[in-house]
């Protein structure tokens, strides 16, 4: 309270803070003395009371506020926005003339008060309305108690200001709302700490000093005026002065409604322009010549002629020919009928100052019309560079793959009643990814930058190029000829296969190309891009072709594959694999090591699948995944099952292994099988870890750490990198069954098995190997020092038989 006080006297000129209280204590008798008279009278009559009632006190709120922040020093000049400044006003008048409504229609002393209280809330709501228009830079420091305390105050006072005005206690009721004005704002003002604000100018202000006094004296003018109605009315006298009264309230208001209508025109944003029913200008704003580009001045515009201001808009006009001003002309006239018929217009024209204008033309009730003008020009500037973000690829600017397909449909279409064949042009970058990874995604844009220009310059009619995302491009060929055809796809070639220089190195491309024809190839945009795209993806398959057409039999396997991919989902949702155990045994012993889990697959109206098979189907189809973690459940379970601790070695696939949740996947299965993790050993191959080598050993280091063992399978094969054995230590490697097909006969084959056995040996890391069907085999292996084998010679894969309690008897 104290500080409330301290800021009121060291922060306010006390001649303002009179002049305040002053407008504030008229208002609030008249607001009283009219409520009275509003509570006396129904209907129409009633109604009107209650206006002018919200009017007075509403704008005597409003004057007391602005007056009262003429007193306050802060520091800095006060300006004020225009907008919420007159927001504050309406707020007043309305809110305070619902509260009045309330207190005039009600039977008892609670009505009273709840209509007081509304007043109140528009005493707050305009206060703060009216803090929020000071434009200042900064940010006001806030006293929530405070705030809380003034609006409190403010609905309180009020509340009892009405119940003791409607007792008839005018002037108690008017020293209360006084209060309550005046208590509510300098509680507020006193709880507000502008020492983080400083002065700030901006368009479209006000300065406080006119506008406060301008306020006041407006204010006091018409608060006496409405005060000096309502003390003619009680007397029921006068009635010449009461009429004399509201017709100088009418003045006032359409003075009132005259400026803003003024400083309406002359803000807003559009030009206006107001026809009498002749055609002739009687009105315009300033925004007009500013939009149109004219330097007329507005007295030598206004009582020109509809067509004299229309033909000075012509576009170019001093380009058009005679014809094309008949033509102009007659649409001109055309136009006039229409507003003649009370008909209105809306169209948009392009000026020759390079603006984009857009004219409405509203008939009214005089047979007049008026015409706004609104600068669309960077709105419509928008539109086009939004559509053609819509239509192009961000990063090389060329067709995007909406557009390609919205071109293609445009084609099939005029291609139905020509004689005109259509290519589709699959295209898949070679090699682009290591780009990217080898030099960095920088470099990989700008090559896609590149490739995108080549492609796209020197296109001839009928031919388009788009990139429909990642390094994937697709080109559109209509053509009649063959030759025409070939010489696109060889244009295509040059710049797919040339150099490119960036800015860090300098890198060759390659790309693989599909091509699939309308009408022999397809008859709509999806067949023909899937065909274009099977082409695409043999040339990616061999090695020595950069261009396939489309063939009948790719459609047919993509079917086959397709169908496979199904049953296979179908196959894990019902549980139709089953898992077959290879065993391993020690080459020199003779004694099971191990076994190998092998997956097997009856497939419904097929039979048996090799895994050769349907497992590059499962990786295509995404199946792999749940494949693989159902092997590694199942495989776990059984062994933990068996009476003979014995080892079983599981395969993992390149996709499981790209996946950290691999890891959790493991530790899953064993806790769930309760198998010792040193029963467990995981297959994986070279080539699975040469894909993300830095992801795999991680995932791999991860798994061993649990006291899983890894193995490295088909070794030999692929890369055979020993940088791969020395980054990993791995727990055996596994010997590829191609090299022992000859290794009893064949030196060379016998010589790659001894240096991969004695690699084994240097490295401490025991060898397995695999597709030992021959006891000749079996005795190189053995005169060589291989550790394990396993192969039909020493048993096939099946499922094991526990009953013979010697060794494990396994079943076909």
């Amino acid at each position: 309270m104290f500080s409330i006080l301290d800021f009121f006297i060291s922060s306010h000129d006390p001649r303002f803070v009179i002049l305040a209280a002053v407008v504030c204590l008229v208002s609030a008798y008249a607001c009283v003395s009219l409520l009275h008279h509003a509570q006396r009278t129904n209907g129409r009559l009633g109604t009107i009371w209650i206006g002018v009632a919200a009017l007075a006190v509403g704008f005597g709120i409003w004057a007391t506020h602005f007056v009262a922040m003429l007193a306050f020093r802060p520091g800095f000049s006060l300006n004020y926005d225009i907008v919420l400044t007159a927001a504050s006003l309406i707020i007043a008048i309305g809110v305070c003339g619902a509260g009045i409504a309330m207190a005039s229609r009600g039977s008892g002393l609670r009505d009273h008060f709840l209509g007081g209280a509304v007043v109140g809330v528009a005493i707050s709501s305009m206060h703060y309305t009216g803090i929020a228009a000071l434009v200042m830079g900064g940010s006001i420091g806030w006293n929530s108690a405070g705030v809380a305390i003034s609006i409190l105050a403010g609905i309180l006072l009020s509340g009892l200001s009405f119940v003791a005005a409607s007792s008839g206690r005018r002037i108690g009721g008017a020293m209360l709302l006084t209060l309550a004005i005046c208590a509510m704002h300098f509680t507020a003002m006193g709880s507000a700490g502008f020492s983080g604000c400083f002065p700030l100018s901006a368009a479209g202000e006000i300065d406080s000093g006119w506008l406060s006094i301008g306020v006041a004296l407006v204010s006091l003018l018409i608060l006496g005026v409405t005060f000096a109605s309502a003390v003619l009315d009680e007397a029921d006298r006068r009635r010449t002065d009461r009429e004399l009264k509201r017709q100088q309230a009418d003045a006032n208001r359409i003075s009132e409604v005259t400026g803003l209508l003024e400083m309406a025109t002359t803000h807003m944003a559009q030009g206006l322009m107001l026809f009498d029913s002749a055609g002739y200008l009687r009105f315009h704003n300033d925004r007009l010549a500013d939009i149109v580009g004219a330097g007329t001045e507005r007295r030598d515009l206004v009582g020109q002629h509809f067509n004299d201001l229309s033909a000075g808009l012509r576009p170019r006009v001093t380009n058009l020919s005679d014809a094309d001003r008949l033509q102009y002309d007659a649409r001109l006239a055309e136009l006039r009928d229409k507003l003649a018929r009370g008909e209105g217009s809306d169209y948009m024209r392009t000026l020759d100052n390079g603006r984009i204008v857009r004219f409405i033309h509203s008939p009214i009730a005089d047979g007049g019309w008026v015409t706004t003008l609104d600068d669309v020009t960077a709105a419509q500037r928008s539109q086009a560079a939004i559509s053609h973000l819509a239509y192009h690829d961000s990063l090389t600017n060329i067709l995007n793959r909406a557009a390609f397909n919205e071109t293609l449909d445009t084609a099939l279409e005029d291609a139905e009643t020509s004689d005109l064949n259509i290519a589709v042009i699959a295209i898949d970058l070679d090699r682009f990814k290591e780009i990217n990874d080898n030099y960095g995604h920088i470099v990989g844009d700008q090559v896609l930058k590149s490739l995108a220009t080549r492609l796209s310059t020197g296109l001839k009619e009928g031919e388009s190029v788009a990139r429909l995302g990642g390094d994937e491009f697709a080109a559109i060929k209509t053509f009649i000829s063959m030759d025409a055809l070939r010489d696109f796809l060889a244009r295509i070639e040059t710049a797919l296969f040339a150099r490119i220089e960036t800015d860090i190195v300098a890198v060759t491309t390659g790309a693989s190309i599909g091509v699939a024809i309308y009408p022999e190839d397809g008859g709509d945009r999806s067949r023909l891009l899937n065909n274009a795209d099977l082409a695409m993806y043999r040339a990616k398959a061999e090695f020595d072709t950069r261009v396939c057409y489309y063939e009948h039999d790719m459609d047919e396997h993509a079917r086959q594959r397709r169908a496979m991919a199904k049953d296979i989902w179908s196959a894990l949702e019902h549980d139709a694999f089953y898992l077959v155990y290879q065993v391993q045994k020690s080459v020199a012993t003779n004694e099971i090591t191990g076994y190998e889990v092998l997956l097997r697959w009856d497939r419904p109206g097929f039979g048996l699948v090799s895994p050769t098979d349907f497992i590059p189907v499962a990786e295509e189809c995404g199946a792999i995944g749940a494949i693989g973690n159902w092997v590694l459940k199942m495989a776990c379970l059984d062994a933990a099952s068996w009476p003979e601790p014995y080892k079983i070695a599981v395969n993992i696939s390149g996709i499981q292994l790209s996946q950290v949740e691999l890891i959790d996947t493991v530790r899953a299965a064993l806790l769930r099988s309760g198998l010792a993790p040193a029963r467990l050993e995981l297959e994986v191959t070279e080539t699975s870890i040469i894909a993300d080598k830095r992801r795999a050993l991680h995932i791999l280091r991860q798994i061993k750490a649990m006291g899983v063992s890894i193995a490295i399978d088909d070794f030999g094969t692929g890369y055979s990198s020993l940088d791969t054995l020395r980054s990993f230590p791995f727990d055996k490697i596994k010997l590829d069954r191609s090299f022992m097909t000859e290794v009893e006969v064949n030196e060379q084959s016998k010589a790659i098995v001894r240096a991969i056995l004695a690699l084994g040996r240097s490295l401490s890391v025991p060898v397995l190997a695999e597709g030992v069907e021959t006891l000749a085999q079996l005795d190189v292996l053995r005169l060589e020092g291989c550790n394990e084998a396993q192969g039909f010679l020493l048993g096939r894969p099946g499922a094991i038989d526990w009953s013979d309690e010697l060794e494990p008897r396994m079943l076909a």
